[in-house]
């Protein structure tokens, strides 16, 4: 089961049952459990393995000198996390917990990047997977600049819900974030966010239910 996972990250795209087992092994794939609200990795620890969630649910967060959270990406079994870090050698700029008890697969960042001396095909695969998730990874990090480079919280909620329009070309999408997590995105008070939500349902713009919002008026975002 905990293979299938692991498998099941886009990591392994496009490989052949074979292959992947033939790179689990040559990757030497550590596997560690952490309890709910655990630190998985903290901000300012040095990054050396390319991390996988096997099971359970957590969060990438920068934090502030007070201690205040900015959630950044939720992440769920099959996701990859503290990949950039591990490749680019510097130290982590974000911090990883545990939302629930988790099992996490780590991966010699090295080992991953560097093909071995029978340059097997399956290998390069892997490192071009590696480089379209960090790309991937990118254009998501360039819609939340989007987002909140906007003034107001209207203005966000806008431009986020214009996004989620684009990137699942349909007129009714679901977010996959609760009210709170949507306004850890947005970076503003649930409150205000849940008003403005609200003001916009009741002019017809938008409608939604919990997470599934659909879009009515797309010209007044």
């Amino acid at each position: 089961m905990t293979k299938d996972i692991i498998f099941s990250s886009a990591l392994w795209a496009h490989m052949a049952a074979e292959e992947k087992e033939s790179m689990y092994h040559c990757l030497d794939i550590r596997m560690k459990e952490y309890t709910k609200d655990s630190p998985i990795l903290l901000i300012g620890e040095k990054v050396l393995d390319i991390g996988v969630l096997v099971s359970g649910q957590a969060v990438v967060v920068s934090e502030n000198i007070e201690g205040q959270r900015n959630v950044i990406a939720f992440i769920s079994p099959g996701d990859l996390f503290a990949e950039v870090y591990a490749l680019s050698g510097k130290p982590s700029g974000v911090a990883v917990y545990a939302q629930t008890k988790v099992e996490v697969a780590f991966i010699d960042a090295r080992k991953a990047t560097t093909v071995c001396q029978s340059a097997c095909p399956h290998h390069k695969q892997l490192i071009w997977n590696l480089m379209q998730i960090v790309s991937t990874k990118n254009v998501a990090l360039n819609d939340k600049i989007q987002c909140l480079g906007q003034r107001g919280i209207r203005e966000k909620v806008s431009v986020f819900l214009a996004l989620k329009h684009n990137q699942y070309r349909n007129d009714m999408f679901d977010i996959h974030m609760n009210r709170q997590e949507m306004a850890d995105y947005l970076c503003v008070d649930r409150s205000a966010l849940s008003a403005v939500l609200s003001k916009m349902k009741e002019e017809g713009i938008i409608d939604y239910h919990k997470s599934t919002f659909s879009l009515k008026i797309k010209d007044r975002l």
